[in-house]
């Protein structure tokens, strides 16, 4: 194990959301007017007074053959990000692989392929010494394999091993060649918190599994995989029981571990034959997913990826589209209360910057509907950055030290009260949530 990032005083970011996957159509910097409005949205970001900002350009734009790189984006990036003094948290990779790797995340080549990249980026920016190898890996691996949002649409266990693996190599070598490369890089791996709770006990085993999940990355990364577990055995039928085990005796941990957790990311699971809800975009056919009404909390969360692994903590993306105000007040308490806690959790990131595009059916379709969850708007067009209201008082907000809220939690206006009388469940009305470990 590394030792820990340093402790320093509790920053904010923000971030710009960057995916962009040619093989699916994503370009999330074209439809929001990035890719011609760069350099003034960075400016924007210095604006808001944060004093970190995760950014990154696609691989993809730099990386357009093997062995080929067009460093002249980033080159002007992070120059202007020194000039405003703001420190990025690089995103090398945010869902998206250059069309010459035609399997995509999956394509044979693409662990040695990122390696490279990896290690050609640390040679050139040595000043940029927090990246992130890969946005949300165990995200991708579940959208893709694990409950079929996301092409090649697959299910269960085996799909989303199928699916991780590869990612998991690919981390593996990107982090060994970053360090190889600049020693005084930290590696600042970011993935969804989310947790699942039943609605009844038949479904309790499941929405342990599911959970179970979100921590796949990090415990291969850090050589903690239970041996004894169906994921496991999953990955071992997938990458070969000898090169897991080579990964596991060779750990390759972050130094600093971000959670990525929104009003959405706590679910409840319901039995298959209650209606579907809008917000579940995946095609399983065992449970129906809804926001959880009375979610354990970001605390709880926080600490329990404290207790799990011991390293330094981040909010790597957070926001809200409604109560932007009392969701920072209730975040800021929520931190505050892990702090004290025991965890070192090191800031939070406002995401996005700006509104992105198509997130609110998790890009499974592409209709360009704008979701208004940024702190400037894409209004009344989109190479528009129109101030959100909330704007001055998230200025202000990050200028104050963390304080106690006695703020509720606000949850997903369509979360289902399950535990209640009148829900779109009448007659599931009488089933209560299983308790969640404490």
């Amino acid at each position: 194990m590394r030792a820990r990032a340093a402790t320093v005083p509790f920053f904010w970011a923000v971030g710009i959301e960057n995916t962009v996957n040619p093989a699916l159509g994503w370009d999330q910097y074209t439809w929001t007017a990035h890719r011609e409005r760069w350099a003034d949205d960075l400016r924007l970001a210095a604006d808001v007074g944060v004093t970190h900002v995760r950014y990154g350009v696609p691989w993809p734009d730099v990386n357009p053959a093997p062995d080929t790189y067009d460093w002249t984006w980033p080159d002007q990036a992070v120059a202007l990000l020194r000039d405003l003094e703001l420190e990025p948290i690089w995103d090398l990779l945010h869902f998206g692989t250059p069309p010459w790797l035609p399997g995509g995340l999956r394509d044979p080549g693409y662990p040695a392929a990122v390696t490279a990249y990896a290690r050609a980026f640390s040679e050139r920016y040595p000043q940029v010494t927090k990246v992130t190898p890969f946005n949300e890996p165990y995200i991708w691996a579940f959208f893709s394999g694990g409950n079929g949002t996301w092409p090649p649409h697959e299910l269960g266990m085996q799909g989303f091993a199928h699916s991780l693996w590869p990612v998991l190599a690919g981390l593996r070598g990107a982090i060994q060649a970053i360090r190889k490369v600049n020693p005084h890089a930290e590696i600042w791996l970011n993935d969804g918190a989310d947790r699942f709770r039943a609605t009844t006990p038949a479904l309790t085993a499941l929405a342990g599994e599911l959970t179970e999940w979100r921590y796949a990355a990090f415990d291969v990364l850090c050589g903690r995989l239970e041996r004894n577990t169906p994921l496991y055995a999953a990955l071992a039928g997938v990458a070969g029981a000898d090169v897991l085990e080579a990964a596991l005796n060779d750990p390759t941990p972050p130094d600093v571990i971000g959670l990525d957790y929104y009003p959405g990311s706590e679910h409840v699971i319901l039995p298959p034959h209650a209606p579907p809800h809008p917000g579940d975009w995946g095609r399983r056919t065992d449970y129906r997913l809804y926001p959880d009404p009375q979610p354990p909390g970001l605390a709880h969360t926080l600490l329990e990826y404290h207790a799990r692994y011991g390293l330094p903590l981040y909010v790597a993306e957070t926001s809200t589209d409604t109560r932007c105000e009392d969701w920072l007040r209730w975040l800021g308490s929520e931190v505050l209360h892990a702090q004290e806690r025991g965890a070192a959790v090191l800031g939070a990131t406002w995401w996005p910057l700006f509104d992105h595009v198509d997130w609110h059916i998790g890009l499974t379709r592409l209709e360009g509907h704008v979701c208004p969850s940024g702190l400037y708007h894409l209004n009344p067009d989109r190479h528009d950055r129109q101030p959100d209201p909330a704007l001055p008082f998230f200025r202000d907000f990050i200028q104050n030290p963390l304080m106690p809220a006695d703020v509720s939690a606000p949850v997903p206006r369509d979360a289902l009260n399950v535990t209640g009388a009148a829900s779109p469940l009448e007659p599931l009305s009488g089933l209560q949530l299983q308790p969640h470990d404490v």
